[in-house]
């Protein structure tokens, strides 16, 4: 492996590098991992990987434990959703720079799911949209995809969510990238309305007596109490976000589906332009703008969407039951 190839010294320093790695063996992801940790550390950053367990054995087994500088994490433990991944990966990039490390190498697997196609979805976007939130650091991600057991179309999606493959023999253009706004308007589909049966709220311009009304669906329909309390949050800000930016919601409906409960809200003013609303975690000196992205943060599953006639829907997914012990 050319190893200078991976560091964004080689590139000219102070530049977001973005590849993705598709591996075929715990072996080749070792062999990999060990040329990646050791370049990382030539220029004097840090190493951070989460990956599958196996993968982080193998990696670990192979240097010997964790050297100084390398941090190696299970993927299916370390901030294991999208949006709190986000986060993560945004915080611990923004305090190691400001703790003077001049560069980071990360490596990152996604947690794809078996879920509904929308939950799996959500990590094709946060592959996306690491390409936005990362963009000003001196870092270079990998992100690892396991061709044996990945679906063909995520791997594919791969490539249009990192601007280069990476393997032993270099990077090559993946030929298929698209800017993550570009992207994620194409993977934005109109909502549709809720499904029949679904309850709907008669008078959803209250926050206070929306947000009860739906923490008290959810308890009822079995989603723990933990979630129910972060969903009832989610809520209050979604709602207050169409409040002052939409003239409130039009509409408040529940279900569940899929073993998740579900609660949309929809409001009737000009629209949502940025795709990226929610994503971006907000800096330490702004007052307003932080609603969607808490709201991200708190539920399973987010979706922002144009409304099937006017305004705008906002999906907030949880999974039913007890949460995971971590």
């Amino acid at each position: 492996m050319r190893s200078a190839r991976l560091g964004p010294a080689s590139r000219g320093g102070g530049e977001f590098d973005h590849d993705a790695f598709v591996y075929r063996s715990t072996d080749e992801l070792a062999e990999f991992g060990v040329a990646f940790v050791e370049s990382g550390l030539a220029t004097g950053g840090e190493v951070f990987i989460a990956g599958a367990a196996a993968g982080v054995a193998a990696l670990r087994a192979a240097l010997g434990g964790e050297p100084a500088g390398v941090s190696l994490r299970n993927t299916s433990e370390w901030a294991p959703h999208p949006a709190t991944r986000l986060r993560a990966f945004h915080r611990l990039v923004t305090s190691r720079l400001r703790a003077g490390v001049p560069t980071l190498h990360l490596m990152g697997e996604p947690l794809w799911p078996s879920g509904p196609p929308a939950i799996r979805m959500e990590w094709a976007r946060y592959e996306s949209v690491l390409n936005a939130v990362l963009a000003p650091f001196p870092v270079t991600l990998i992100c690892l995809y396991n061709g044996l057991l990945l679906a063909p179309e995520l791997v594919a999606d791969a490539g249009r969510t990192h601007p280069e493959f990476v393997d032993a023999a270099g990077a090559r253009p993946t030929g298929a990238f698209e800017p993550p706004a570009t992207l994620l308007r194409q993977w934005t589909p109109e909502a549709a309305p809720p499904p029949a049966g679904a309850t709907v709220l008669a008078d959803p311009q209250s926050p206070t007596t929306a947000r009860g009304a739906v923490t008290e669906a959810a308890r009822r329909v079995g989603v723990d109490a933990p979630r129910t309390e972060d969903l009832g949050i989610a809520v209050s800000e979604v709602l207050t976000n169409a409040a002052l930016h939409a003239g409130g919601a039009t509409r408040v409906a529940m279900w569940t589906e899929a073993g998740r409960f579900v609660c949309q809200v929809d409001d009737a003013g000009p629209g949502m332009d940025d795709p990226l609303a929610g994503y971006r975690p907000p800096s330490p000196d702004e007052v307003a703008g932080r609603g969607l992205w808490l709201a991200r943060q708190l539920v399973e599953l987010l979706q922002i969407m144009p409304g099937g006639s006017a305004g705008t829907t906002v999906r907030l997914h949880v999974p039913l039951g007890a949460a995971r012990a971590a």
